[in-house]
């Protein structure tokens, strides 16, 4: 049953579709504005530890194969709107992002609440464990910020958002990385679920990422998120379309997947296509937005 009395957090109005619901995890839509969030929210817990357990050997070769590349288009990106100076990268995993920004000219530091990664990343570069909200820097000391899939994560989008603002010089730039719930892979996977009356939700829980500890939280889109930007102090510069996989990263990201045999093939085959669909539609999953601090 849906609180009358739950509001959106972006609009404010009431949020009265249910989208999904995957086990406890249930997900609205607002009518309204578009913006989709877990209902309830999940009471806050300790730091989690996403790396225990995890093949970081996989997941290493995935991120230089796919994602570096992608950093390199994205700081090429932010580089026009800020040309260098100190960089922080809020979630900075095992500091890959960190090793390109700093590639080309930035001073780069990071902020990771995994005990693994950042001390994998602390080797290379200068990186505090901890929340972000718990751990205080300077105001104004950074000329650039950058959430890297984070927002979608966090209980209080606009509260992060309002932190950020403050730790950036006037003028500052903030890029981040979101998921599109407008994409053609959620769009596929939540038709799948529909039409399976609930059967079909390992899609959903991967997307979604419902089995490990920090959950999406909120699901957006391109209108969603420049409102979220835009009512919190940042005028957005850019966005840009991205996928979250290539057809040669593929094999790695199926490493994840609880399959084998015919099925792992088919899975293959399946978001090989989609892959190729959503660019040619220009509905792929991921939006990265770079936005500059207003004053």
């Amino acid at each position: 049953m849906i609180n009358p009395a739950f509001r959106c957090v972006l609009c404010g109005a009431p949020l009265t579709r249910v989208l999904f619901a995957v086990g406890p995890d249930r997900y609205l839509e607002c009518r309204s504005c578009g913006l989709v969030q877990m209902n309830p929210l999940p009471v806050p817990e300790e730091p989690g530890e996403d790396y225990e357990g995890f093949d970081l050997e996989t997941y290493a070769k995935f991120i230089v194969e796919f994602r570096c590349p992608q950093y390199e288009r994205d700081l090429a990106l932010i580089r026009a709107s800020a040309a260098g100076g100190r960089l922080l990268d809020i979630g900075c995993g095992m500091g890959e992002f960190l090793d390109v920004a700093a590639r080309v000219g930035f001073q780069a530091y990071g902020l990771e609440p995994s005990r693994r990664a950042s001390e994998i990343a602390g080797r290379r570069h200068p990186v505090v464990r901890g929340e972000f909200g718990q751990v205080r820097f300077k105001e104004g000391a950074f000329s650039v910020a950058t959430l890297w899939s984070v927002l979608e994560h966090v209980p209080a989008p606009a509260a992060v958002l309002a932190e950020v603002r403050g730790l950036l010089a006037p003028g500052g730039v903030l890029a981040l990385r979101v998921p599109d719930v407008r994409g053609l892979l959620p769009a596929i996977s939540l038709a799948g679920w529909r039409l399976s009356f609930g059967r079909l939700d390992m899609p959903l829980r991967i997307l979604y990422q419902l089995d490990w500890h920090y959950k999406h939280l909120y699901g957006f889109e391109r209108r969603t998120i420049v409102r979220l930007l835009e009512d919190n102090g940042f005028a957005v510069e850019a966005v840009r379309s991205e996928p979250s996989f290539d057809v040669k990263s593929l094999k790695r990201r199926m490493d994840y997947v609880p399959l084998r045999g015919p099925a792992l093939l088919a899975a293959k085959v399946a978001l090989g296509a989609i892959l190729v669909a959503a660019g040619l539609s220009r509905r792929q999953d991921e939006l990265v937005v770079v936005a500059r601090r207003t004053d």
